[in-house]
């Protein structure tokens, strides 16, 4: 075995065992094994399989100096053997994660998710999926801009023939940077293929826009919604909002803070209640130098609960960016106080952008979003389908 394999075999050896306890601190280092290992940790499986197919060539092409003598051999087995089990740990957290959806979301059981996603984890659009792209929302430029997904109508109508319930989605990316186009796609492609109309909306970033200024923006497409209702085929009495991290936390907030005038300024005679929420690995905290009191509140847990709609919160349990603690303490604010279910579910192994591939793990979360959804599509209370006990949905 050569020094080249050797490194190759060693190098993956310490990412999959920062994947399988990720640290959070010191930051730099944090930040660091999530973005090297986003893509493998979500993906196990397709890594032993590039790993295997590397190692093989090598052997096969005689790519073996016999001078090395019987050490690095030795200590390429050794590795090798530490991979096959940390990747298999790695692939049982993913079935494990597929449990707690199907048992949280009273889901029957499914096909292995695995066995047809190894060739296809990039979220691809469907062909029967149309895209109707830059959509201005507001007067920001690109800032300002949306995605409209919807299902193809093969009479060639231009909308539904009766109008669709719509998810809201809003990115990531700290408040400082993210793009309507990366995160969740596979959640968008199929619920526009259920029949949605599906918008993946832009908004302000720092440092041209701070708080409340993102969440007018959120709020500000829930008008367009109203507005454009007709056109697009819409029905504005079924917003669901959802987002990813700092997504997460703009659609915590039009959930809870419906109808607000101080926060949709020039639009403050547009209703922006919202039917339901998805809340995917959300930053919960405060806002960048917020204090305590300040107002407008920019911490979910400073906002009152008694008129929440439906929320379904989705949080990995090892995520290493945006502490899993954030999601229980909201999962228990809603609880106390909302009349609405609210849904929990903590996907073992999970880290941070775990809806970033089409994956095994992410296609079973979105199978408990159209779960937790499909009420909404007979117009009855999203999460009604539910059984009435919701206990939070835990890794044992």
């Amino acid at each position: 075995m050569t020094y080249g394999i050797l490194l190759t075999l060693t190098i993956w050896a310490v990412l999959v065992a920062l994947m399988l306890r990720p640290p959070h601190r010191p930051l730099p280092l944090a930040r660091a094994v999530y973005y090297l290992s986003v893509a493998a940790n979500e993906l196990p499986m397709l890594v032993l399989l590039l790993l295997a197919l590397t190692v093989s060539s090598s052997l096969l092409f005689d790519d073996v100096d016999p001078t090395l003598g019987p050490l690095p051999t030795v200590a390429g087995i050794a590795l090798g053997l530490f991979l096959l089990v940390g990747l298999a740990i790695l692939q049982r957290r993913i079935i494990r994660s597929r449990a707690v959806i199907a048992h949280t979301m009273d889901l029957s059981a499914e096909a292995r998710p695995f066995r047809w996603t190894w060739p296809a984890p990039l979220p691809l659009r469907p062909r029967e999926v149309e895209r109707i792209a830059g959509l201005a929302h507001g007067p920001g430029g690109r800032e300002h801009r949306l995605d409209l997904y919807r299902r193809r109508h093969r009479d060639g109508a231009a909308t539904p023939a009766s109008p669709a319930p719509v998810l809201l989605y809003f990115h990531g990316g700290g408040y400082r940077s993210g793009s309507k186009h990366f995160e969740s796609r596979h959640l968008l492609h199929r619920m526009a293929q259920r029949g949605w109309v599906v918008l993946s909306a832009s908004y302000g970033l720092r440092p041209g826009t701070t708080w409340p200024g993102h969440l007018i923006d959120a709020k500000r497409v829930i008008a367009w919604v109203h507005e454009h209702a007709a056109e697009h085929g819409m029905d504005p009495s079924r917003i669901v909002i959802s987002g990813s991290s700092a997504g997460g936390h703009l659609a915590t907030h039009c959930a809870l803070t419906g109808g607000d005038p101080l926060l949709q300024p020039g639009f403050e005679e547009i209703d922006t209640h919202v039917a339901a929420a998805v809340v995917l690995y959300g930053y919960l905290g405060r806002y960048y130098g917020q204090r305590p009191g300040e107002q407008p509140a920019s911490h979910p847990l400073d906002l009152s609960v008694s008129g929440a709609p439906p929320v379904l919160i989705v949080h990995g349990a090892l995520d290493n960016w945006v502490p899993v603690v954030q999601a229980r303490d909201l999962a228990a604010h809603l609880r106390d106080g909302s009349p609405s279910p609210v849904v929990y579910a903590e996907l073992p192994g999970a880290q941070h952008g775990f809806d970033v591939f089409a994956s095994p793990r992410f296609r079973a979360v979105v199978g408990g979003i159209e779960r937790f959804l499909a009420p909404l599509e007979e117009h009855e209370p999203a999460g009604s389908s539910l059984p009435a006990t919701n206990t939070p949905g835990r890794p044992g």
